[in-house]
């Protein structure tokens, strides 16, 4: 990917994950991959697709992007028309985008998360992901937010972006923008468009007691707020978290 006729660096990548080994095994061997219709991305359509590698393979290859294919066509099927073998299966008849690919390509060195962690979708650029060090490298988020991602790296604090925090009671709901890991505990930042109405802040405050019942402590800021001062909010949650900014 790296001589003149390269593609360009901002060519979009989606991240996807990969919870069965023979999904890959058939990207590898015939060439496509399933991406359900119900559970899919708001925008699906990408030039690359790069596999994340969840807990279900073997140790060792597990927990990281090791592959990448360039994306050829899309299609809508049913898991049945995909996979005629299994004609009974309870999802038989769901829909799925089906990904025509081209040759998968070994993305070296593999893209490795630290926290071994449940991942989403991840739309990215080629660029992001040559470049990136660990998995939460790959997120492209407003300026503010990226500043602040420098910052957490550069202070070297143990922290994830996008991190999950879903539970039964939680739902949908509980996705933190950062999270950080300290002595003192661990700090969901959740960044939002723009302060909450009454009901919405009731529904919040509700949000947060279970998170704190789960040992997290939620920290609201809107995106005004962090562009304003991303620096100070840093600040803010490492001493939540009880983490020592070096100076």
């Amino acid at each position: 990917m790296e001589d003149e006729n390269s593609p360009n660096g901002d060519s979009p990548v989606l991240v996807v994950v990969v919870n069965d080994p023979a999904d890959l095994a058939r990207a590898q061997r015939e060439g496509w991959y399933r991406i359900p219709l119900a559970r899919a991305p708001a925008r699906v359509a990408a030039e690359w697709l790069a596999f994340y590698q969840t807990g279900a393979f073997p140790a060792g290859e597990r927990w990281a992007v090791r592959w990448l294919a360039p994306v050829r066509g899309y299609r809508l099927a049913t898991r049945r028309e995909l996979i005629p073998a299994e004609p009974e299966h309870l999802r038989a008849g769901d829909l799925y985008y089906r990904v025509t690919l081209g040759p998968l390509e070994p993305v070296e060195p593999p893209i490795l998360s630290r926290r071994l962690r449940r991942i989403t979708f991840i739309p990215t650029t080629l660029a992001r992901l040559r470049e990136a060090g660990e998995i939460n490298d790959l997120w492209i988020k407003s300026s503010a937010q990226e500043r602040l991602w420098s910052a957490i790296k550069g202070a070297e604090i143990e922290a994830e972006r996008q991190y999950p925090l879903r539970d039964d009671d939680l739902a949908e709901h509980a996705l933190a923008d950062f999270a950080l890991f300290g002595p003192a505990g661990r700090v969901a930042i959740i960044v939002e468009d723009e302060p909450r109405d009454e009901v919405e802040v009731r529904e919040t405050r509700a949000i947060d007691y279970l998170l704190v019942a789960r040992d997290w402590l939620a920290l609201r800021v809107t995106r005004e707020q962090l562009g304003a001062d991303p620096g100070g909010l840093l600040k803010r949650a490492s001493a939540l978290a009880g983490i020592q900014l070096v100076k």
